[in-house]
């Protein structure tokens, strides 16, 4: 996945925006979806913010709208929680890209934050079924330990390429330690 797979049908929705006068909430939902799934997350608010009053009942677009919110706040809870919805054929391609994206973010944190983690809370947080985390932790080469009747996962330690600052590392890492505590 890459963050240019919906570049052609986000640049002809803005031009759509852009030139026409009235439009339906399906131009709206496409490009909230498209802006999130980039990472895009202030031109979804911005877009939000643009939104007819009238169209912003469409129900699609109060959910997309509520995932946004979530991805800002990196409230992973909420955005597991919100994006369990029937969501229709125009926007479902972005949206699942965007949960597969959203989950090997998470993994990833908690990979770089923790050295075991119960089953249970990671079950909880993601909103997997225990077979899709059997197999997401297969994938990452994670072991299980038994505590008792629980479930440990124990993430493979990797050593981080230094990408980013370490500031940068430290405030995602402390914002995700404080959520997952609260």
């Amino acid at each position: 996945m890459h963050l240019n797979k919906y570049s052609e049908l986000q640049q002809r929705l803005e031009n759509e925006e852009f030139e026409q006068v009235e439009l339906g909430a399906d131009v709206y939902q496409q490009l909230l979806a498209i802006y999130m799934y980039q990472n895009k997350l202030a031109d979804a608010k911005l877009l939000w913010m643009r939104i007819p009053n009238k169209l912003k009942e469409d129900k699609e677009l109060i959910q997309l709208n509520l995932l946004n919110v979530a991805l800002q706040n990196n409230n992973y809870a909420d955005f597991f929680k919100n994006i369990k919805y029937e969501w229709s054929e125009r926007v479902k391609a972005p949206v699942e890209d965007l949960l597969i994206k959203q989950r090997e973010e998470l993994f990833k944190l908690m990979g770089s934050a923790y050295v075991s983690i119960y089953q249970h809370n990671v079950l909880e947080l993601s909103l997997m079924s225990e077979e899709e985390l059997k197999n997401a932790c297969a994938a990452l080469n994670w072991t299980e330990e038994l505590d008792g009747d629980r479930v440990i996962l124990k993430p493979k330690v990797q050593e981080a390429p230094p990408s980013r600052g370490n500031d940068d590392q430290l405030l995602k890492l402390t914002e995700f330690v404080t959520f997952l505590e609260n």
